[in-house]
């Protein structure tokens, strides 16, 4: 390899140093970008195989700069001021690395010994309190995408008893004596009441017009495992969903399974309209039954007027009846609640516009307080399903609810006990990538007035990720397939090529703050503290570590919080100049203000490398006066811009000194900043939630005409990183002619200083720090 090969230009010596990056992290850059790297001798000889991690380790970017002898020497005995890495305390495995790991996380994993799996195995503790296995486990469905999510031991388990039964076959008329036929009904009427996929795989059939004989034996896919194992466990939980997964039909069996094997059940099942519960009622609840043994059906006692209603067998020897029904009935406020059932589902969510209406009057029967542990426990279950939908026929009533259920689990707040879960387009059974193209590329190639009508259906039906369901054909900044293409550039190398979530730790010195003063010293330093995905305190998002010798390089942007209370998060970026991309992001909000503002203060000493003073920092100024007066009193008010350094047609004449204001012509002249850096540099961006908020950022027009840009909804979709990014990039612009530049080691000397620092207990310690000096 040869770095120090010369290059053409500037620019190009960027890219490719960029490009080097990512491939030496082992990402797939492309066989022209590894060619390109080659002729720039980068690289030399054949392509290496993929850069090999510690197993359980997560990525980390941290700049592994080469010393020398007697700075290593040096080491042995000194604090190096920001070079620790703190690991999580939970290692996430995901699904693709599965292959090349043994798993064992969060409970017991099947290892191929024959061990009875019972079903304490894989119960939870509780369906309201969760522990971080399984938050891991429903975040990484939610958040990173299906093919790449979590391992979950106890969902293993629960697949794995099921499997093992499987495979002992057997049927009643394989029994060679009469009471050996009546031990294996036994059984199995314990095994179905135990595992519905069980029951499923095994006894049901579903009704198919399109083979021979009218019918299919139904067999579960990694989708329907999940759905069965959380139904199970009893727990709530809203699914958003692409067409076509058979969730119906499962749920349908789940349902039928639930009033046969339980006396005195009432199962209530809400569809979209009479005439679609008819069809379910007689296609998912009727005919699956009537394709059951006849030894394991009870009685029916009605099934007429969409109500099933099993009784009792008159016939000795028979298994005595349960007295359960289910009633599939249309929306209206009472659906739920009428007759208090024990179990409930909600189909096609997104097209019932009453939707949140009949929630809301069935809640108050949800729960109960426990009497002997004095606490709230859920005591019915309620599983609603459904694609986003037509905004028009009930689409927001599910974005709604479904969106109010992301916003509660996000913030960990688990008391209501729904869980949102989100499944993209490649849990549809049998779905490839050339299938998905294929689609695609037919909804997209239409052309006319309804063309965007057309993408956004697409992208309802075939959903990436959460927002896809509830798109609207609203005009956005750039296209949603080109989102979407940045969105799945992200997550193919999710597994490696994820940012640390994390907080940053103020480091502090001896000069002690005014009293009120939400710290009790000046700050001298900062540390970068990483947690595992999913922790509350990640407030923090870092693709790239800042790299040490460098002067010049990082500009940052943020677009402040106006009070202390409202809906928007407060955001804060970091742009690499030299690399042309977001390296960090924090991004969120406290009920303690200071604490955003401290967060984002530290984001810019943190990528200070020279003077651990602060970057550049471009501040939203019409609404950043709290801000702005919180890093003055802390002294780092001199690494604001002004506003007179601003490209002029940026610039005020309003009186504000500090920042850039975002109001007026200068709104839009800001979105076309954010439109040249997408078109310029997004598939250098590896912040996922970048994109996704792209995705509802939108453009609406009021009746004069005028354009304004901004969430789709802001009670549900924020806007904040975008915003924080674009001024992280036209801070880079206010300094134009600063062109970043890398220190060599001849140019800086090493001195050591003995500072002040206090402890865990507060108290003053003289550490001994290395400093270099250019």
């Amino acid at each position: 390899m040869n770095k120090n090969q010369p290059t053409n230009s500037p620019a190009r010596e960027n890219q490719l140093d960029f490009l080097y990056d990512l491939y030496s992290q082992g990402i797939d850059i492309g066989n022209e970008s590894i060619a390109l790297l080659k002729r720039a001798e980068y690289i030399d000889g054949d392509i290496p195989k993929e850069v090999k991690r510690p197993q359980g380790r997560p990525p980390s970017f941290v700049d592994h700069s080469v010393k020398n002898k007697k700075e290593t020497h040096v080491d042995r005995f000194i604090d190096i001021e920001s070079e620790s890495l703190v690991e999580p305390d939970d290692t996430v495995l995901y699904e693709s690395e599965y292959k090349k790991h043994v798993y064992l996380y969060g409970s017991q994993i099947y290892t191929g010994q024959k061990v009875p799996i019972s079903r304490k195995d894989w119960m939870p503790e509780s369906t309201m309190q969760h522990d971080k296995a399984f938050v891991n486990w429903i975040d990484s469905m939610n958040f990173i995408g299906f093919k790449s999510r979590a391992r979950y031991g106890r969902l293993n388990m629960y697949v794995q008893q099921c499997d093992d039964w499987i495979s002992e076959g057997g049927s009643v008329a394989e029994q060679p004596t009469p009471e050996a036929k009546e031990e294996y009904k036994d059984r199995e009427i314990e095994r179905c009441t135990e595992n519905t996929m069980y029951f499923l795989n095994k006894y049901l059939k579903l009704k198919e017009g399109d083979m021979a004989s009218g019918s299919r034996d139904y067999d579960a896919k990694q989708c329907h495992e999940i759905i069965c194992y959380l139904f199970d466990c009893g727990y709530s939980f809203y699914l958003g969903k692409p067409r076509q997964i058979a969730a119906t039909s499962t749920l349908g069996g789940c349902g039928l399974k639930k009033i046969i094997f339980n006396r005195n059940f009432f199962l209530k099942f809400v569809t979209q309209d009479a005439e679609k519960g008819e069809e379910i009622f007689e296609d998912k609840i009727k005919y699956p039954f009537s394709e059951l043994p006849e030894w394991m059906k009870p009685d029916v006692k009605n099934d007429r007027d969409r109500l099933f209603a099993l009784g009792y067998k008159d016939k000795k020897g028979d298994r005595e009846g349960v007295n359960s029904k289910l009633q599939v009935v249309a929306p209206s406020k009472t659906a739920i609640s009428g007759g208090s059932p024990q179990l409930s589902f909600i189909d096609e969510a997104g097209n019932i516009p009453i939707l949140t209406a009949i929630i809301e009057d069935a809640n108050p029967t949800m729960y109960w307080m426990n009497p002997k542990t004095g606490k709230m426990e859920m005591k019915r279950q309620m599983i609603v399903w459904g694609t986003g939908g037509d905004m028009e026929k009930g689409g927001k009533a599910f974005e709604r609810e479904f969106m109010a259920a992301i916003r509660r689990w996000q913030a960990r707040k688990f008391n209501s006990g729904i869980i949102p879960l989100f499944f993209d387009w490649s849990t549809r059974p049998g779905i490839t990538q050339e299938f998905y193209d294929e689609k695609k590329e037919e909804f997209y190639s239409k052309e006319g007035p309804d063309a965007e009508d057309s993408r956004v259906m697409f992208q309802q039906q075939y959903p990436s990720c959460i927002e896809d369901m509830f798109l609207s054909s609203s005009k956005t900044i750039v296209s949603q397939e080109y989102i979407n293409s940045q969105l799945d550039r992200i997550r193919k190398h999710s597994h490696i090529l994820r940012p640390k979530r994390g907080y940053f730790e103020a480091v502090l010195g001896d000069k002690s703050m005014p009293e009120g003063a939400d710290i009790p010293f000046n700050i001298i330093g900062v540390d970068f503290v990483a947690v595992p995905d999913g922790d509350p305190r990640g407030v923090v998002i870092m693709f790239q570590e800042p790299k040490k010798n460098w002067r010049k390089r990082y500009y940052q942007g943020t677009d402040p919080i106006a009070s202390d209370t409202g809906l928007s998060n407060m955001a804060s970026g970091i742009w690499d100049n030299y690399y042309k991309t977001v390296s960090c992001v924090v991004n969120f909000r406290a009920t303690n203000y200071k604490e955003t503002f401290l967060q984002t203060m530290l984001l810019g000493m943190y990528y200070d490398i020279e003077r651990g003073y602060g970057v550049k920092e471009l501040l939203e100024t019409n609404i950043g006066l709290a801000y702005r007066e919180y890093k003055e009193n802390k002294g780092f008010f001199d690494s604001l811009v002004f506003n007179a350094e601003l490209p002029q047609y940026l610039q005020t004449s309003s009186g504000n000194i500090v920042g850039i204001d975002n109001r007026g012509m200068r709104s839009k002249m800001i979105i076309d900043k954010m439109f040249e850096m997408i078109q310029a540099f997004g598939t250098k961006i590896y912040i996922e939630e970048f994109f996704i908020q792209l995705k509802t950022f939108v453009c609406t027009v009021n009746q004069k005409g005028n354009e304004s840009w901004g969430p789709v909804d802001r009670r549900y979709y924020k806007d904040d990183v975008l915003f924080a990014c674009v001024f992280s990039y036209i801070c880079s612009l206010c300094y134009i002619n600063e062109i970043p530049e890398k220190i060599d080691s001849e140019d800086k000397r090493t001195v050591i200083r003995h500072e002040l620092r206090r402890d865990a207990n507060w108290n003053l310690t003289r550490v001994p720090v290395r400093k270099r000096i250019s």
